[in-house]
């Protein structure tokens, strides 16, 4: 008969083996690196640069938020985007990654994906801090009672990005061309959300078939809350609904393929 003790022993291991899992992946994607960690803020910086060139001088654009400079309007909508592209990227790689360990540790296998995430993630959300900074130190008055709102938004983006990971990671154990399509997918998805421009300025057919993407309310919640804008409550909330159905349906069917995840790996 097992002790009492048994179940709060398995439990300690698979939390051991998760923050193992999640210090790996922290400390091996730019293992040998000089910048190591800064890769994570540089990059986006240096596409934040480039497109902020582009749009503000080469092609001039402009949002519909008064005086506020283009960089910092496309900043905000940038980084929400990027927290969800990282998330599904690193994600979708995480079980046939892991193929060697998966079957030798009795961990579930949504912990695998939710390790590659958040590793993803934490460098992330510190850059999205430093950006916040940045605005501010340039002279843009951020709205800081739109904090709290802009962090419930945050955490919807990281929804959708842990549930679309979980089924990324699933499929691509199956079909290994999802990885694949997983970079293309993405790249439509980054110019058909609100990243680059303002939906109020499209013409009213496009601009309200584009509020179907789910992206688009967490993305324009973010922007508005932190320069004191009117925020889509209501789309907000139905993303944030959808957001909740979408992880429930990655974690069904998780549990359904869980069986034969190894015999495909």
């Amino acid at each position: 008969m097992n002790s009492p003790a048994a179940p709060a022993a398995g439990h300690a291991r698979r939390h051991a083996v998760f923050l193992a899992l999640l210090r790996r992946d922290l400390s091996e994607r730019h293992q040998g690196s000089l910048l190591g960690i800064g890769w994570n803020l540089l990059q986006p910086l240096l596409q934040l640069a480039v497109l902020s060139l582009v749009f503000t001088h080469l092609l001039p654009a402009r949002s519909a938020t008064g005086d506020v400079p283009y960089a910092a309007f496309l900043a905000l909508g940038l980084w929400p985007w990027q927290v969800f592209a990282n998330a599904l990227t690193r994600g979708t790689t995480a079980l046939t990654d892991n193929a060697a360990l998966i079957g030798k540790v009795a961990l579930p296998h949504t912990l695998y994906v939710l390790a590659r995430v958040l590793g993803s993630v934490l460098p992330d959300l510190a850059g999205m801090v430093l950006v916040l900074i940045a605005i501010a130190a340039f002279g843009v008055p951020l709205h800081l009672p739109g904090l709290p709102l802009a962090a419930l938004a945050v955490l919807i983006v990281l929804a959708y990005g842990l549930a679309a990971a979980w089924v990324a990671a699933v499929l691509q154990v199956f079909l290994r061309d999802v990885g694949f399509a997983v970079g293309q997918l993405l790249t439509l998805g980054f110019f058909l959300s609100p990243v680059l421009y303002d939906r109020t300025q499209l013409p009213e057919p496009f601009a309200s078939m584009l509020g179907f993407n789910p992206l688009a309310p967490p993305i324009e919640a973010i922007r508005a809350s932190l320069l004191g804008l009117p925020v889509p409550a209501t789309a907000l909330g139905a993303s944030a609904a959808l957001a909740v159905l979408a992880l429930l349906f990655a974690r069904r069917l998780f549990a359904r393929a869980q069986p034969h995840v190894e015999d495909f790996l």
